[in-house]
């Protein structure tokens, strides 16, 4: 398969086309900005080995709230529609557009266990370098001394991930939560350090972290994994920290999401596949909200190295709570926060994608954040959208392909 052939593949996908038929040509900047030309080109990373939205093209233009390939399909439906083709819709039972909440479980709460505590501080301690080593540990002084006063024997999750379950059956949704596995080879100071044996607290009752995590996969929620720092470009961390976690939640792992959303085009994708994951949300920013690749829908993605399609779907990520909120990402308060959500909702309902809501589970102590929560899901579902975990929009999205032929 050519990378010309892959994107007439994924227009025609997108449009609802029959395979055979053919799609129009995306053009060349759409193109470039979809496969993510420029990360391959620029070895310009932030400090962290991330794509940053200060680095990206469409930032650089003004357009990164903007899904620009998807208002270019929108126009390219209306030709087709008025030419009397007739289009598969992209989501189910009429809906306009979609919603996928999910949860980056990195702490389980603002508790950490002694154990815990002693596994952030020695990462932070074994950075490279004597000047990486002190500032590590100049870094960590003040969060020690804080977390020393949230010492617990068992942390208690009522105000994180308890919150969030409870916000999701009142609202009606399921999620995507994704959970870490420790120990983990080639650890990274920014790390998640809690372990699937490691006792919380949950519903007023001690009990390992690993039945926290299957509790919430029986409530029909999905479980995915947050790959490690490292996983993204060393091979096989990624098989076995899935391994480890379907075992905990007695479920097959496909969706993920790379902690720190350290993620390279042309490594971590294959490293997934070579995992068996199959759906992945990393494709945002760490400091910032907007289209990365210019779209907000799902991208079946390409390696433009081996020429060949991989067999992992990802859903861009569009809003993120530590993004808007944390000083040295926005930084905004809730208004501001609200009435960009609403802007970056609006577009994608009016052009028919998809919203990717991200939300801390140990952050909803914040009200902002629990605010931010309830009303990106009131304003999405007032507009019509299909609510779905990344898992049921894969598997929607396969059927779909199936049909049409793809």
């Amino acid at each position: 398969m050519t990378r010309q052939d892959h994107l007439d593949r994924v227009v025609g996908l997108w449009l609802g086309l029959p395979a055979g038929q053919s799609p129009p040509r995306l053009p060349d900047e759409l193109a470039a900005l979809l496969l993510r030309d420029e990360e391959r080109r620029s070895a310009h990373r932030d400090p962290w080995g991330c794509w940053e939205f200060p680095f990206s093209d469409n930032f650089q233009r003004g357009r990164l709230f903007e899904p620009e390939i998807d208002a270019w399909l929108a126009g390219q439906r209306a030709r087709l529609a008025a030419d009397g083709v007739r289009l598969e819709p992209l989501w189910p039972d009429g809906h306009a557009f979609a919603l996928a909440v999910s949860h980056d479980v990195d702490d389980l709460s603002h508790q950490v266990t002694p154990g815990q505590w002693l596994r952030s501080a020695r990462l932070r301690m074994g950075a490279d370098g004597w000047r990486a080593r002190l500032k590590a540990a100049l870094a960590t002084v003040p969060a020690s001394l804080w977390q020393v006063r949230l010492l617990s024997r068992a942390p208690d999750l009522a105000a994180s991930v308890e919150r969030a379950l409870a916000i999701e059956t009142e609202l009606g949704v399921r999620a995507s939560w994704f959970f870490t596995v420790w120990p983990c080879a080639k650890p990274h100071p920014v790390d998640c350090v809690y372990r699937l044996d490691d006792p919380c607290r949950f519903e007023g009752r001690v009990r390992p972290v690993g039945e926290v995590v299957r509790a919430i996969a029986e409530r029909g929620h999905e479980v995915g994994l947050h790959g490690s720092f490292a996983s993204a470009l060393e091979p096989g961390l990624l098989a076995d920290q899935a391994q480890t976690l379907a075992r905990a939640s007695g479920r097959p792992v496909r969706a993920t999401r790379q902690h720190w959303l350290h993620w390279r085009i042309d490594h971590t994708p294959a490293l997934q596949q070579a995992a068996g994951l199959e759906v992945d949300g990393t494709l945002g920013f760490n400091d910032g909200v907007g289209f990365r690749a210019g779209t907000s829908l799902p991208v079946p993605l390409w390696d433009e190295s081996r020429q060949r399609e991989v067999g992992v779907l990802a859903l861009p990520l569009a809003v993120m709570d530590v993004a808007l909120f944390r000083p040295g990402a926005l930084g905004l308060d809730l208004a501001l926060a609200l009435s960009l959500s609403d802007r970056l909702v609006g577009r994608v309902a009016e052009l028919g994608g998809l919203v990717s809501l991200l939300i801390h589970p140990s952050h909803l102590a914040e009200p902002r954040v629990e605010s931010l929560f309830r009303h990106v899901v009131a304003k999405a579902r007032a507009q019509g959208a299909w609510t779905a975990t990344h898992g049921e929009i894969l598997d929607h999205w396969t059927r779909r392909a199936a049909a049409l032929g793809y």
